[in-house]
């Protein structure tokens, strides 16, 4: 099976920092392009991340799940535990809302835009 994991924001209250040191860390190329900044690992041809400002309260890293049913995967959220921070968010490349896990920890359900 592939990972359900399909993309990854860190959310910072000081982005430019945060993309230095992701830089300078790991060697990722960075590209602004205003809301966000792309994260791209050395010889890759696209981007699997982005620093960006902090979002709704979020802050630190959130991995970002796809789903098939962005309001199904919402309600069943919801049933288990978890608390909606921010509901059908659009996106360059789809949709998502954020959800908080029972434990506290953020989480992006995400649906991929037709055509993606």
């Amino acid at each position: 099976m592939t990972s359900p994991f399909v993309w990854f924001d860190n959310m910072t209250k000081t982005r430019s920092e945060t993309t230095q040191f992701l830089q300078g860390m790991f060697d990722w190329n960075p590209n602004d392009i205003g809301p966000m900044t792309f994260l791209t690992a050395q010889g890759a041809d696209r981007p699997f991340a982005a620093s960006c400002d902090v979002f709704e309260g979020i802050e630190g890293w959130v991995p970002y799940v796809e789903v098939d049913d962005l309001p199904a995967a919402v309600m069943r959220a919801r049933a288990q535990g978890a608390t909606v921070i921010a509901e059908d968010f659009k996106g360059p490349a789809g949709d998502a809302s954020f959800i908080r896990d029972p434990g506290g920890s953020a989480l992006a359900l995400w649906k991929r835009a037709e055509g993606m």
